[in-house]
């Protein structure tokens, strides 16, 4: 057997028994302490090519006198590993602390003065349209139940539902201002877990930047299609040329990053903005449906 293929056999025979020992004792790890966890995997390649080389010369396959530069070599290449793999963590950790602190920041932004708002509409309604009152304020209770609940994540089904309570009470308020084209059949696709208020900043924008400067009547519509394994949500508001609200973009961008933190690559999201219309469209994979990330 020729000197490369001895060298090619031994690479992959400690890279396969090395991964699988590290996949056998990954519960083990995560038990243990974060200097344990760090250290110890590392040790694993290491003493696994010292094992390795050790029967290679018992089979008169390997040369003694370099038992110890090949070990150098696992050493270094496994210190580099555990270099990339310690930044990796440390990355994801980031992200998540910053996916966290945006949620925590969407949960927080229902405004004060759409609080305000809505108990105005309430106490207008309560003489002329009681049903109507109570109504809106059970929108409003089921708002403020999902900004404060301790979840994560809900069905999309749910979150629509916000979305729609939501637009509904600022449709009260706004009456003929505010024309609401809601097309989101039931469909199974809905069940899909998503993160808890995603899109209720989209909503919000589309009051904020569309509706509340418009001189006239405004539309906002919000619409959901399931085709070729995934679901497509699309939330769009007309905009005044003349009167439209000036936004920075940051809850959109928030969002973007919400759902690439909880959907990966797999999520496509697209905001269009042309003089007289604002249009967002996600798309998501049915395949995650009832799967947490």
């Amino acid at each position: 057997m020729s000197a490369l293929a001895l060298h090619a056999l031994f690479i992959f025979w400690v890279a396969l028994t090395s991964l699988l020992i590290l996949c056998g004792l990954k519960r083990s790890l995560h038990r243990l302490p974060l200097t344990a966890q760090i250290v110890l995997p590392p040790l694993v390649p290491i003493a696994n090519t010292a094992i390795v080389y050790r029967l290679a010369e018992e089979l008169v396959l390997a040369d003694p006198a370099l038992r110890w530069p090949v070990i150098g070599v696992a050493t270094i290449l496994s210190l580099m590993a555990m270099h990339y793999l310690y930044l990796q963590a440390a990355w994801q950790r980031e992200t998540r602390a910053v996916a966290a602190a945006r949620e925590q920041a969407m949960r927080a932004r229902l405004r004060p003065h759409f609080l305000y708002n809505s108990m105005n509409t309430i106490a207008g309604l309560c003489r002329s349209d009681p049903a109507r009152a109570e109504q809106v304020t059970l929108d409003l209770a089921d708002l403020f139940r999902a900004t404060f609940a301790t979840g994560d994540r809900h069905s999309l089904r749910e979150e629509l539902d916000l979305v729609r309570a939501f637009l509904e009470i600022e449709q009260t308020r706004f009456g003929e201002r505010l024309v609401l084209d809601w097309d989101c059949p039931d469909h199974p696709g809905l069940d899909l877990d998503v993160p808890t208020l995603i899109l209720q900043p989209l909503a919000e924008n589309a009051i904020q930047h569309g509706i509340a400067p418009a001189r006239g009547a405004g539309r906002i519509w919000v619409r959901c299609r399931m085709d070729s394994g995934r679901v497509t949500v699309t939330i769009g508001n007309t905009v005044d040329p003349h009167a439209r609200g000036e936004g920075t973009g940051t809850a959109t961008d928030a969002v973007r990053l919400r759902l690439q933190h909880a959907f990966g690559g797999q999520v496509h999201f697209e905001a269009e903005a042309e003089v007289e219309r604002f249009e967002v469209r996600i798309r998501l994979p049915l395949a995650n449906r009832g799967e947490t990330t």
